[in-house]
């Protein structure tokens, strides 16, 4: 019956994992100051060279090692990639007790994302780890404060994937979702520059500061098309080319006077690419991503 349990423990813990697309982060292991493992999550679908490469007891031993060599604590977040699996790790005072905590991950995985989950965990985590760790060297961890340490983990990486992670992980399947969304909403904003705000630039009796004036409405347009093909995609290369057909499709608006409005688009859908490449680059970093299945 017990074994039962632990199974469908298991099995929930990895169809709610599958659903987010978190397979990307592998495992989360957190010691003690004397290098002890107090604690240790794995992703039920983690590659199997995990557990013989790179159980906590090894990944204990480099960091004890790493301790021994700098002679220092190390308080900022740091990174090895080892080719096939990647290795965050860093050191935080809490209460009156040093723990260190690593997390191994996939060599592709948004490394500012990745540290920003760890960091976060730690942030949640603080009390239990306090309770776990009274003596050092040694863990009084129960199975409910497993549990509870786990729906922690758990709960982080939903919080830091991003939404639709399995369309908005890879230019490929991002590039068929952001355009015509992109599309949808740059058709919006142009309809609402033409109408309200291009209305007051022609009134400007000055015809130098007309052109001034109408060249700082389109540049603010085409970025506003560029942010939201950044949001959308959340990649780079995806937003830049959803954020340049999306300017071109403002053309269907000019039908009085469509080539010039082709001509001028296809110019700054350039500075909407800029943008949203950007922007796409930034929320790219910062969320987590679905692996390859």
């Amino acid at each position: 019956m017990y074994s039962i349990n632990i199974n469908l423990k298991i099995q929930n813990i990895s169809e709610l994992c599958s659903k987010e697309g978190t397979e990307l982060i592998w495992s989360i292991i957190v010691m003690d100051s004397s290098g002890t493992p107090i604690y240790s999550w794995t992703h039920p679908r983690a590659p199997r060279f995990l557990s013989e490469k790179y159980e906590p007891t090894l990944i204990a031993g480099f960091i004890n090692a790493i301790i021994q060599f700098g002679h220092e604590v190390i308080a900022q977040p740091q990174r090895i990639d080892f080719g096939e699996v990647a290795m965050g790790f860093f050191s935080q005072k809490i209460g009156n007790k040093v723990f260190w905590f690593a997390i191994l991950s996939d060599t592709r995985d948004p490394r500012k994302a990745t540290m920003s989950f760890l960091e976060r965990f730690v942030e949640k985590a603080s009390e239990v780890l306090l309770e776990i760790s009274v003596v050092e060297g040694f863990t009084v961890a129960t199975e409910n404060i497993e549990e509870k340490l786990n729906r922690i983990v758990i709960s982080t990486i939903k919080k830091l994937t991003r939404a639709l992670p399995d369309f908005r992980s890879n230019d490929k399947k991002a590039i068929p979702l952001a355009i015509p969304i992109t599309t949808l909403v740059a058709l919006y904003i142009s309809v609402i520059f033409n109408s309200y705000l291009l209305p007051i630039v022609g009134a400007i009796p000055d015809s130098s500061l007309k052109i001034i004036a109408l060249l700082g409405l389109l540049l603010v347009e085409y970025a506003l098309i560029g942010i939201a093909s950044g949001i959308v995609s959340s990649r780079m290369l995806a937003g830049a080319i959803s954020a340049y057909v999306a300017s071109l499709s403002t053309v269907i608006l000019a039908l009085d006077n469509p080539l010039n409005v082709l001509i001028l688009a296809s110019w700054f859908g350039l500075w909407s690419s800029f943008i949203a490449s950007l922007v796409g680059k930034y929320f790219d970093s910062r969320k987590l991503i679905a692996g390859e299945r």
